[in-house]
């Protein structure tokens, strides 16, 4: 009985299952390995086979892969992505096969080849960052002759034409800022920036005293108040100070903007369980639970009929969350409507950030 069913399949009544796992494998362009419970590489299709080199099969995975590779599969070590060379980039994922299948084979090693996405996402850096360093020079330039011409060093103007100077001079800074932060949301971006953080001793005491006053003028001229809370157990930590000053100064911008005039903004540095937070505190018209889950995205701006006159790329708070994740922390809003709101950066003291 057995000899007929093997001979039926042979006819094509019943597929050789191993002759599909071999076609289903080599349809795959993504190299791809089936691994035996003893770790050994029993199954790979073309892809793997010319990336890894394997002429013969069972082989194992401590001798036939990479060092990284192979304690990834056997020590489950963290391997977020892993490149052979400088143009190939694979992201690996690992799956269990289901016991259903009734086979001795334990796992699928996945490598997803992402070569493509990551040479666009570095050429597209590379543009925005010649995009944005050329336009410094003449926005540079604009400013320094519109300065001079506000403080009529070419010059008496009258009344009106220093309306005109005044907002040429506003435009500038719009552009300037935008700019800064189309650099800083490619530069500083988790995933795909590389920006090599530059880590020393950080005083954030001294740092939130230094944005507080730079923001002071720009909060008087909207009749706003601008206190700042800070406790006295403040350690000295290991951070970019540049990164966490520039994350400090979109916060405060933005509740600038988005305050209205004769609010009050408080910027709070304190410790909560091993934490540093940096928050920022206003009392404007607050934020929608709905909205709060969107803000720190890309290009997100809430859409408000007070807020139409407010210009802005969307990128603050991006550059925001940005900044915490590589510091091991976090960044999210407290909000009420109707009530303010509180952003919050919270960096863990201990762990790189710690100085020993």
């Amino acid at each position: 009985m057995a000899a007929e069913e093997s001979m039926a399949a042979e006819e094509g009544g019943t597929p050789n299952m191993n002759g599909l796992l071999d076609a289903v494998l080599n349809s795959v362009s993504d190299p791809m390995l089936v691994l035996s419970r003893d770790q050994q590489i029993i199954m790979a299709n073309s892809a793997a086979e010319d990336l890894f080199g394997l002429n013969s099969l069972p082989a194992a995975v401590d001798k036939a892969l990479p060092v990284s590779l192979a304690e990834f599969i056997t020590l489950g070590k963290l391997l977020p992505e892993w490149s052979p060379d400088e143009e190939k980039t694979f992201i690996p994922r690992l799956h269990a096969v289901s016991p259903e299948t009734h086979t001795t084979d334990d796992h699928i090693l996945v490598l997803r080849d992402v070569s493509q996405f990551r040479k666009l996402s570095r050429n597209q850096y590379e543009f925005m960052r010649i995009v944005s360093h050329d336009l410094r020079s003449p926005l540079t330039a604009m400013q320094g002759f519109a300065n001079m011409l506000e403080l009529g060093l070419v010059g008496e103007i009258n009344e009106r034409q220093g309306q005109f100077i005044e907002k040429i001079l506003a435009g500038i800074q719009q552009m300037t800022a935008l700019v800064e932060n189309i650099q800083d949301a490619g530069r500083f971006d988790p995933e795909t920036g590389f920006y090599e953080m530059m880590r020393a001793p950080c005083d954030l005491m001294d740092l939130v005293a230094k944005v507080v006053k730079e923001h002071l003028i720009p909060a008087e001229k909207q009749e706003l108040t601008i206190a700042s809370v800070i406790a006295d157990d403040i350690p000295i930590i290991s951070a970019d100070a540049n990164m966490l000053e520039r994350a400090l100064s979109n916060l405060m911008d933005n509740a600038i903007k988005y305050t209205p005039n004769g609010g009050k903004i408080e910027v709070h540095l304190y410790i909560r369980e091993d934490q540093i937070r940096l928050e920022v505190r206003d009392n404007g018209l607050g934020i929608s639970p709905e909205n709060q889950k969107r803000l720190f995205q890309r290009h997100i701006r809430i859409a408000r009929q007070e807020h139409k006159r407010i210009k802005g790329s969307g990128l603050g708070l991006f550059i925001v969350r940005s900044v915490a994740q590589r510091h091991g922390g976090e960044a999210w809003v407290e909000s009420t409507e109707g009530q303010g709101s509180s952003f919050i950066i919270s960096l863990p003291v201990n762990g790189p950030n710690q100085i020993f």
